[in-house]
């Protein structure tokens, strides 16, 4: 039966169906209406299956499917169960975040629950911005000229993961912006559509543009895609995200860097690179395209070192 708004009523569905309903109506909405990337709207909805989860087996009977039985209790439980598995107060932060965005869709999809504005967040302790130090990544870039290649295979894999570090950190790009470029689009100055739908301008230098085009020489394929696959099982497919994060891996362990290293990092390396060449803190939110200024601002953290030498500095009467 269809009510008088043209929505499905949920009386006459399935009991699995229901539940899949609402947090595929609250998938579509995401994707469509609020322009996240695949890998947030994935987050989103991965969390709200947890939860639904727990709220079943808490009541041993309903979860998400029925929205006006959820109250500020029940989502309290759910983040002490989380604290009680050690996450910490920033994970649990973005659990309340991704709750308090569905229980917004409920409410402005006409679903009776729980107000999200009563949820509130836990306080953090603010970390340091996680990057590669100047001798790490000079150190992961030092590693693939010092590498010799025994086959022609090896040598257009080393060309192309060069390529992918350089990219990561020597621009804004995100992991799975990185793995969407195409061919075409390669140029000194390209426009890229990042989160929330946006085109950001990406600047790349001639001894970038030179590097790809050995690439693309080596490689000697026609796909449209950028990063392509060379192994056996997925040849001339796209690099997924979780491969590319695999490469830089492997790469900087190879290198001799302790730390795992992960494409973000490397994003985060490209900041702290700006900062340090007190680039303007306005021009970096614009490449970063962080919303907030106060998102940005969390990299001066990396300045901690020069502040306390400033300090010394200071004449003593």
């Amino acid at each position: 039966m269809i009510d008088k708004k043209g929505r499905v009523e949920l009386a006459v569905l399935p009991f699995y169906y229901i539940v899949k309903m609402i947090i595929k109506e609250f998938e579509l909405r995401l994707r469509e209406n609020r322009g996240f990337s695949e890998n947030t709207v994935k987050n989103y909805t991965r969390t709200i299956k947890f939860f639904d989860k727990y709220l079943k087996k808490i009541t041993f009977s309903w979860g998400v499917d029925d929205p006006k039985k959820i109250k500020l209790l029940h989502v309290n439980w759910f983040i002490q169960n989380q604290k009680i598995k050690w996450k910490d107060a920033r994970t649990c932060n973005n659990y309340l975040a991704w709750i308090k965005l569905f229980l917004r869709f409920c409410l402005i999809s006409d679903y009776e629950t729980l107000d999200y504005r009563k949820i509130m967040y836990s306080r953090e302790i603010e970390k340091k911005i996680d990057s590669l130090t100047e001798e790490e990544a000079k150190k992961l870039l030092y590693y693939f000229k010092k590498i010799k290649c025994i086959t022609e295979k090896d040598e257009i894999i080393k060309t192309r993961d060069l390529c992918i570090c350089q990219l990561l950190l020597y621009t804004w790009l995100r992991v799975s912006e990185l793995s969407n470029l195409r061919v075409r689009d390669i140029k000194n100055q390209m426009q890229i559509i990042g989160k929330w739908w946006k085109a950001r301008p990406i600047f790349l230098t001639d001894e970038d543009i030179k590097l790809i085009d050995l690439y693309l020489y080596l490689r000697n394929n026609n796909s449209e895609w950028l990063f392509i696959s060379h192994s056996s099982n997925s040849l001339w497919n796209r690099l997924s995200n979780v491969s590319i994060e695999k490469i830089i891996r492997e790469w900087a362990k190879k290198a001799g860097i302790e730390w795992r290293v992960f494409p973000h990092k490397l994003r985060h390396t490209f900041a702290t690179n700006l900062l340090w060449s007190w680039v303007q803190l306005s021009h970096i939110q614009y490449m970063l395209w962080h919303n907030s200024l106060l998102t940005t601002q969390k990299y001066l953290t990396v300045l901690n070192n020069e502040l306390e030498k400033s300090h010394n500095m200071i004449k003593r009467y």
